[in-house]
């Protein structure tokens, strides 16, 4: 491949116009300008989320978060005085849709680097394309396997299923719960979450009775549900995207399921709220603080970004972010602090990512040659569904 360069940057540039554009178009989709008042070519960089399909509540919101940022860094004069485009493409939530569409970015776009995509199974296929290409690449989804092992240029910003793991596990402990089931999608980010239980499971003293999976599209898991409920599982943990999840927890308390269900930040936004009704109470999640900005600690390092953050959001959008639009802003963040600390070559970008520290609204980043992820399970809460509404669990 070619080597990227986007020269050296010499003067300031005028506010940059953000063209908004609807979130569930097709196609590519510029937002920025495309030159400054000083005719200086705009830094290009692609991103490729789920606007359609089963992951379009994830993908959307990354979208908004990523169309905001772009207006506020080039109203703050760009990148190094250079202003920053973001073309946009929908993979429609398809593994080969996602693959597809980087290499339209790369081939007609001549992007320097990609977000996304929404989902882990469009993620790992894009990430085997962009490491062969060298194209650097922050992924908005939650796979561990996306990140590890390490390949030069591929980051991400949620947390891992690692992660998620870890924090349930730690919960599961304090409350003295030592049997579990486990209903996991099928999908990779299913699937992964299946093997990191399974892995950790005994490091926390924990046997898991059950293992049952399900299909993305399934509309209904009775049958799974009703296989846990015949055995001694103390608790049920749920591994999915909207709207598997809520259908799982609606399903459970038809069948008086009696145990305690704990689903993954796979499913940790409003839409979730949405789609369970009132069948949510009680229900816990493992999540990033981003999904209860108004709960978090003043003294937390990640509290006034997080403030920062949603009240814009809110203002452009009329309503709150959820941690999927916070995987998008801290995605485009960490590509442009590593723009800047790439001194002007492309090449350096990945390089550059990974001396890259950061504080987020996800959490506080710290990559390093041996971690593109950056994050640990120390910055993920429990909450609970209390009154329609997600609450720390204190």
């Amino acid at each position: 491949m070619k080597k990227r360069t986007f020269g050296k940057w010499l003067y300031p540039v005028a506010i940059a116009s953000l063209v908004m554009l609807s979130a569930c178009g097709g196609g590519a989709q510029p937002s920025g300008d495309g030159q400054n008042a000083a005719g200086k070519d705009p830094i290009k960089v692609g991103a490729i989320f789920s606007l359609t399909g089963p992951n379009s509540p994830l993908g959307v919101p990354e979208k908004q978060a990523v169309e905001l940022l772009v207006k506020e860094i080039n109203g703050a004069g760009g990148v190094d005085g250079r202003p920053l485009e973001v073309v946009f493409e929908d993979d429609k939530s398809d593994n080969t849709e996602a693959v597809k569409a980087i290499k339209k970015l790369v081939s007609k776009e001549k992007v320097v680097a990609v977000l996304g995509s929404s989902g882990s199974g469009p993620s790992l296929g894009m990430a085997e394309f962009a490491a062969a290409e060298k194209l650097p690449l922050i992924s908005m989804a939650a796979a561990d396997q996306i990140t590890n092992p390490v390949r030069p240029g591929i980051f991400k910003t949620p947390h891992t299923d690692v992660h998620g793991t870890k924090r349930i596990f730690k919960y599961l402990q304090e409350k003295g719960i030592t049997k579990i089931a486990t209903l996991n999608d099928s999908n990779p980010y299913g699937s992964g979450w299946t093997t990191q239980l399974q892995k950790y499971a005994p490091e926390y003293g924990i046997t898991i009775v059950a293992e049952e999976k399900y299909g993305t599209k399934d509309p209904s898991m009775s049958s799974q549900l009703t296989k846990i409920k015949g055995t001694d599982a103390q608790a049920l943990i749920v591994a999915g995207t909207n709207p598997g999840p809520a259908t799982i927890v609606k399903e459970a308390k038809q069948l008086n399921l009696g145990i305690p269900i704990i689903s993954s930040h796979g499913s940790a936004n409003s839409k979730f709220l949405e789609l369970v009704g009132d069948a949510g109470e009680g229900v816990l999640m493992v999540a990033g603080k981003l999904l209860v900005p108004d709960q978090v600690d003043p003294n937390d390092p990640q509290a006034a970004i997080i403030k920062t953050f949603t009240e814009g959001y809110q203002a452009a959008y009329n309503t709150q972010p959820d941690g999927f639009a916070g995987y998008g802003y801290d995605g485009l963040n960490l590509l442009v602090e590593g723009l800047k600390q790439a001194g002007g070559d492309a090449s350096k970008l990945g390089e550059a990512l990974e001396k890259v520290k950061y504080v987020g609204v996800t959490g506080e980043f710290t990559f390093s040659a041996d971690d593109h992820n950056g994050l640990t399970e120390d910055s993920m809460i429990m909450v609970e569904v209390k009154d329609g509404k997600f609450q720390i669990v204190k």
